[in-house]
């Protein structure tokens, strides 16, 4: 919501209709924003301290990403982290990644498997924010928005998912043998196929990416839990 109301001038670009529904709404989006955080960290106060102090990062997250500061600045050389080529791209996929970590904080109790799915999350969330980076590529680069697309070119964009799918499957059969996640871990890797070909629809000239990022790129998190649970049963 942070980064709806920050950036509703580029997203009228990329995502016409989103900013139309937006625009009106402009006003209450930071203090949905904000009072969803007061409400999570009251209640996660209530849980134990630890949680708590953890969930003050994706904050900071939020606020560095669209937000940013003169302070940040003098770090990445960008206001914002959303305007620094590729640390845009790490910092979601980071956020992201933190959810099992919380989740295990959530219950005082952090095992190496959540350790070694959040590194399966950050690399699989690398692919799909550069694809969103290659749908929004007219308007960040009428703002300046430095992204792989507006920077090195569509193509360039897509060899780097390429790189990254192809890292996610390395690392997480890696870990399986490692003995950090359970065999049945290995269904994941059915999502490397998946993603190579919407991916490669994507490229196609002409293609609509709308349905491809927020459909098809954006719903394979939530068949991780079905594939995986079909994996426990046949592996």
């Amino acid at each position: 919501m942070l980064n709806r109301a920050s950036d509703i001038d580029e997203d009228s670009v990329s995502n016409p209709g989103r900013t139309s529904y937006l625009r009106g709404r402009k006003r209450y989006l930071p203090v949905i924003a904000a009072a969803s955080f007061f409400l999570g960290y009251v209640l996660a106060a209530l849980r134990n301290l630890l949680f708590f102090a953890a969930l003050l990062l994706p904050l900071i997250l939020a606020l560095a990403y669209s937000v940013g500061s003169k302070s940040l600045a003098k770090v990445t050389g960008t206001r914002r982290l959303k305007d620094a080529l590729l640390v845009k791209n790490v910092a979601i996929s980071f956020g992201w990644s933190l959810i099992p970590i919380l989740v295990g904080l959530y219950f005082q109790s952090v095992p190496i498997l959540v350790y070694a799915l959040a590194v399966v999350i950050f690399l699989r969330l690398l692919v799909n924010t550069i694809l969103f980076d290659v749908r929004d590529v007219e308007g960040d680069k009428m703002f300046g928005v430095r992204t792989i697309p507006t920077v090195k070119g569509q193509g360039q964009a897509f060899k780097a998912m390429a790189v990254f799918d192809a890292l996610s499957a390395i690392v997480l059969v890696i870990l399986v043998l490692a003995g950090a996640l359970p065999f049945y871990a290995l269904a994941l890797l059915a999502f490397n196929l998946y993603s190579f070909c919407y991916r490669a629809i994507a490229r196609r000239p002409g293609t609509k990416l709308n349905f491809i990022c927020d459909v098809l790129a954006d719903g394979e998190y939530l068949l991780w839990g079905p594939v995986i649970f079909i994996g426990k049963l046949l592996l």
